[in-house]
């Protein structure tokens, strides 16, 4: 039982942890104040179109990179640390982050650059957005709500797995 311990004090195994974290931070921690952003599009329809841009280079360059980084350093774990590919939280963490990748790719990215071009056009015609535009906001709320859940489940499982 002391080799698996001494794995996780390791120097490099907390270095990647550390990344593991911070992947995590940087990726998820930004899409929690997207329904924020909403709120202010509601009151404020002309800055819809800056407020989605802002969200999809989030997604471009914290999201999608930190997702990437998060799985990539959770492997390195998995292989340095003493965990079986079979415990449960690392399941779950595997599970979450191919859904969220599947999330992003093909829904989040593009029903964004839907809802951009859907506010721009509605905004070129006079300043209100139309109910096409809240049909596809609301959608990406409840995904987002959906994406969020599974984030804050797989945080919980990664805190309370059993320790060897």
């Amino acid at each position: 039982m002391q080799a698996p311990i001494a794995a996780i004090d390791s120097t490099g195994y907390k270095l990647v942890l550390f990344l593991h974290i911070l992947a995590v931070v940087g990726a998820f921690g930004p899409t929690f104040a997207y329904a924020l952003f909403s709120t202010v599009s509601q009151k404020y329809p002309r800055a819809t179109p800056a407020l989605l841009e802002g969200i999809q280079r989030s997604d471009r360059y914290l999201v999608t990179p930190g997702m990437v980084v998060l799985l990539l350093a959770g492997l390195y774990l998995l292989s340095d640390g003493p965990w079986k590919a079979g415990d449960a939280f690392i399941g779950v963490g595997i599970a979450a982050i191919l859904v969220l990748f599947g999330l992003q790719g093909a829904f989040f990215t593009p029903q964004v650059r839907r809802a951009r071009e859907i506010a721009e056009r509605d905004l070129e015609a006079g300043d209100e957005l139309s109910e096409e535009y809240i049909s596809v906001a609301q959608r990406i709320g409840k995904v987002g709500s959906l994406a969020g859940l599974i984030v804050v489940v797989t945080i919980f499982f990664m805190a309370y797995k059993p320790f060897p």
